[in-house]
């Protein structure tokens, strides 16, 4: 028999065929790649949402920043009166330090808000404060022009004062505010600045923000703003050590840069600490004025006044008479405009006499020049009366608030008188004297005389209406979370504050430490900005807003 060949077998059996393997070797790089692409999606999910959380804590800390700012707006928008009732706006942590945003304090994430200004002591920043700072304590580079104008070579002398200013930069700067083309000996006009790569043009008009002055000729930005690059009141080591090495370096971190002295913003409303418009002593309808003096005053004040309008200061040293409730005739039309309110002080008037026989009556001043009367009577007269219809005045300088480089540069100040003023009001930081609240102290308190204080009395004022001040935002306790920061000037000569300036700073980062902001603070003890504690001011001064 012939022998069966049996079919050769191959040496791969189905049970073992390759194409079994290589399914299964596909099959673990489908799950794989799935197990992958569900990590990645889960991954991107996880990001996604950290992201998602993040912008929404930014948004938190955005509208955290703008409730400061309507929060200042809404306290400025107060009279003077209020405002010192809620404990003032120079240094009140109750009032701006850590505000919470939350409905109650039992929420373990809060965004708050403080508003924090630079903390001054001897014409050195020491740190911050929890408040706003007067604009009106600087230098406002809008007058310069006109003060050069009243008393030639007062501009550049104001400006020679501040650290570190060299008489070519005082001179530059002149050049690019005035109106003309003529450069001064050490500064530069249309000429020099064209021929710079890129050229441009002088403003020959006040700037309109004080970076504007980097432009100029010899201002440089370590002068202009200093060493502070995150604008934290404090020149940090990380800036010392990449400050520009140059000959200015020392100045720059010694003192105060420019930017602190200067500003295009000052400004004050002509209303009294109540909020209501000023009395204009210039009023030409004397039935009217009389009797609104004589809501204000009392009726002696209120006759000598319109008396001084009808006839004028007189000269002689006739004995006076006693103003026994004196007849005034309303119908006799004002002749004398007065000039200042400080014409008062001192001041006599003739009244004629209806007939020839009889001798004029020589009233005198109930405003009397005694530093007694001063400190009493000056402050109301100052506060509820003015001799001007204009609603805004601009750029006279807070002698309560300004550093004695800027005092100095006063036009009617020198070094002297500087140094004085800074030493007086140092001896008088704490008390509550009315006559502090002007710049009518100088003159009660002796610094200077009747005269001197009529000169002065154009450029210096108690206290403006345009505040500055960093608003920060941050959650409690949250050293590494997002950081929200704005510099704001707003202005409030008018009834409605409104916004001038913002400036957001988040770049810079938060600045301030958690400690500095009171934002470690036990969650429970922080106040509400919108459910304020009972019995602080914060608590009364939002409902009185109410």
């Amino acid at each position: 028999m012939m022998p069966r060949f049996l079919p050769h077998r191959s040496a791969h059996h189905a049970d073992g065929s390759p194409r079994r393997g290589m399914v299964l070797i596909i099959v673990m790089i489908v799950i794989v790649i799935v197990s992958l692409a569900g990590f990645s999606f889960a991954a991107l999910m996880f990001t996604e949402r950290k992201a998602v959380a993040l912008h929404g804590d930014e948004l938190q800390l955005v509208n955290a920043v703008d409730s400061g700012e309507e929060l200042l707006r809404s306290i400025l928008a107060q009279p003077r009166h209020e405002r010192e009732l809620a404990g003032g706006t120079d240094d009140n942590p109750e009032l701006f330090r850590a505000v919470s945003l939350a409905a109650s304090d039992e929420s373990s994430r809060q965004a708050l808000f403080s508003v924090v200004s630079p903390r001054v002591e001897d014409d050195e920043t020491v740190g911050l404060r929890f408040g706003i700072e007067d604009e009106s304590s600087r230098l406002n580079l809008a007058v310069l022009d006109a003060w050069e104008k009243q008393q030639p070579g007062s501009a550049r002398r104001a400006l020679i004062n501040l650290p570190g200013m060299t008489e070519s930069a005082a001179d530059s700067i002149l050049d690019w505010i005035d109106a003309d083309t003529q450069p001064r000996a050490q500064g530069a006009e249309e000429e020099y600045y064209a021929g710079l790569e890129p050229s441009y043009q002088p403003r020959n008009a006040p700037p309109q923000s004080l970076a504007e002055l980097l432009l100029v000729k010899d201002a440089t930005r370590e002068l202009l703003f200093g060493g502070d690059a995150d604008r934290n009141y404090r020149v940090d080591e990380y800036e010392s050590q990449t400050t520009v090495n140059n000959a200015m370096s020392a100045a720059t971190h010694a003192s105060r840069p420019w930017a602190s002295y200067l500003t295009v913003y000052s400004a004050e409303g002509n209303m009294s600490r109540q909020g209501r418009p000023r009395v204009n002593l210039n009023d030409g309808n004397l039935g009217r004025l009389h009797q609104s003096l004589s809501v204000l005053l009392n009726p002696q004040s209120s006759r000598f006044i319109i008396a001084f309008r009808q006839y004028g200061p007189h000269k002689g040293n006739e004995a006076t008479v006693v103003d026994d409730g004196l007849a005034l005739d309303l119908s006799h039309p004002a002749k004398f405009r007065i000039a200042s309110v400080f014409d008062l002080i001192g001041a006599r008037v003739a009244i004629p006499a209806s007939s020839k026989e009889k001798p004029a009556k020589i009233l005198a001043s109930p405003f009397r020049d005694d530093r007694e009367s001063m400190r009493i009577a000056l402050p109301k007269l100052l506060d509820l009366t003015t001799v001007s219809d204009a609603s805004v005045t601009v750029g006279r300088v807070n002698v309560n608030r300004a550093p004695q480089a800027v005092l100095a540069g006063v036009p009617g100040i020198d070094d002297a008188l500087a140094e004085q003023i800074v030493s007086a009001r140092q001896a008088q930081r704490g008390q509550d004297e009315p006559v502090s609240r002007d710049a009518a102290w100088l003159l009660a308190e002796g610094l200077v005389d009747l005269a001197k204080m009529k000169a002065l009395a154009p450029y210096v004022n108690g206290g403006g209406d345009v505040f500055r001040a960093q608003i920060v935002g941050c959650f409690a306790g949250a050293d590494r979370s997002p950081t929200a920061r704005v510099e704001v000037i707003i202005d409030a000569t008018t009834g409605q504050p409104r916004r001038l300036c913002r400036e957001d700073l988040r770049m810079l980062g938060r600045g301030f430490s958690l400690d500095e902001l009171g934002g470690r603070d036990d969650v429970g003890g922080r106040q509400s900005a919108s459910l304020p504690r009972q019995n602080s001011k914060r608590a009364s001064f939002h409902s009185e807003q109410r």
